[in-house]
């Protein structure tokens, strides 16, 4: 790995502006994994629920979710830096009003309230910098190295920021806690939207063809559609190990060996993703996004033919090491698809069908694993993931002239 990092990443990181604007996305970025935890904890202690704790939280990952695009919609239009610094203000200073809410013992409802605008509000720091690798590399291959690198290390932050904020609770109250990703997103963010690439994003009215009619939305597109399908299938065989997992290994030591085996899918996926910026992968983006996500859908699927803990680690690392590829490539086939116009847009569309499917797959897995076993619904899942990579990939096929 320290060949790889020094033969492929470092004239990455040393390319004028780059190494800058990534680290203050970074900075930014790490106040998401850094949130969920003293979020929880603060609702739970203002209303002694369990329950409602996870209704604060929903509510705060469904407004980041599912209202993605419309804020990439803004950048696009109205221009990264003006957006993004409203964004970051205003969910910078409702982090801290339920830091203050819950230090003060304020009333329950209003956290939730608080975390929903949150969720609204919250800033597209890392759909941003994925496109801000793209002035900054224009080079395609050097474009790959970029955004696989941006992945492995947004990867590590999601491991190591649960582990730092639990640390952190430990040693503060949760409404001290709120504190740090509130200062954290407007120190970094700010900046990072001052920064050359993010504030020389162009912006302007609705994007037309040449010959003056009005473009329609990507999503609109069957061909930019068949690209979200993998990214959509890649969030659903995430979700479904992070419930499937849990269940499987419920008698054999539970959380401790779920933790191991979730951490190795994690791991997995920062090695894939960086061997995947520095190999020679054959075939066109489509080919590679179907392939991964075949190769990702069947080691994951593994899963129903075994519940030893040693076994799932094994597994889950194998299927982790295409999780990564699968989503640098749907960024990188998002890019070339937008042709220059909608980029936020884009690349945010990407994270949103990572983010849909995961949620279904959550909620579809629950139910199956209570209706049946571990075994049948992996196996119900992965036969239903892969059916979706057949559509998508004939849907991509047949509509090669759309875009």
């Amino acid at each position: 790995m320290v060949s790889i990092r020094h033969s492929a990443y470092a004239h990455v990181l040393a390319r004028p502006g780059v190494r800058r604007t990534f680290l203050l996305s970074l900075a930014g970025r790490s106040a998401y994994a850094l949130v969920f935890l003293p979020l929880f904890y603060a609702a739970q202690q203002a209303a002694s629920s369990i329950a409602f704790a996870g209704l604060v939280v929903a509510a705060y990952g469904a407004g980041a979710s599912f209202l993605a695009p419309a804020r990439a919609w803004c950048i696009d239009r109205l221009g990264a830096r003006r957006v993004l610094s409203v964004l970051i203000v205003t969910f910078g200073s409702t982090l801290a009003s339920i830091a203050f809410l819950s230090l003060a013992s304020g009333p329950a409802w209003i956290f939730f309230a608080l975390a929903a605008l949150a969720g609204i509000v919250a800033p597209p720091l890392g759909p941003t910098m994925r496109v801000a690798w793209a002035s900054l590399l224009p080079e395609d291959e050097t474009l790959k190295k970029g955004l696989s690198l941006d992945s492995a290390v947004e990867e590590l932050l999601y491991l190591a920021g649960p582990a730092l904020a639990g640390l952190a609770l430990t040693l503060l109250a949760p409404g001290h806690a709120l504190l740090i990703p509130a200062g954290l997103v407007v120190a970094g963010g700010l900046t990072f939207a001052a920064s050359g690439p993010v504030a020389s994003m162009p912006a302007g009215v609705a994007p037309r063809h040449p010959d003056g009619k009005k473009l329609r939305p990507l999503v609109l597109h069957l061909r930019f559609v068949a690209i979200l399908i993998p990214a959509l299938v890649a969030g659903g065989v995430a979700g479904m190990v992070s419930v499937t997992i849990p269940a499987a290994v419920a008698d054999q030591g539970g959380a401790g060996i779920a933790g191991i085996a979730l951490g190795l899918f994690a791991a997995g996926s920062v090695v894939g993703g960086l061997l995947y910026g520095v190999l020679k992968v054959p075939g066109t983006p489509a080919a590679q996004m179907l392939g991964m996500c075949t190769a990702l859908v069947a080691a994951s699927s593994m899963i129903a033919l075994t519940d030893s803990g040693v076994w799932l680690s094994t597994i889950l690392f194998l299927a982790g090491m295409f999780f990564s590829p699968v989503m640098i490539v749907a960024y990188l086939a998002a890019h070339t698809a937008a042709k220059g116009r909608q980029q936020n847009s884009a690349t945010t569309w990407v994270n949103t069908s990572h983010n849909l499917g995961s949620t279904l797959i959550i909620a579809a897995t629950g139910v199956l694993i209570q209706q049946t076993s571990v075994p049948v619904s992996t196996a119900f899942i992965g036969v239903a993931s892969l059916a979706l990579l057949a559509a998508g990939a004939a849907m991509g096929s047949r509509s090669e002239a759309v875009m």
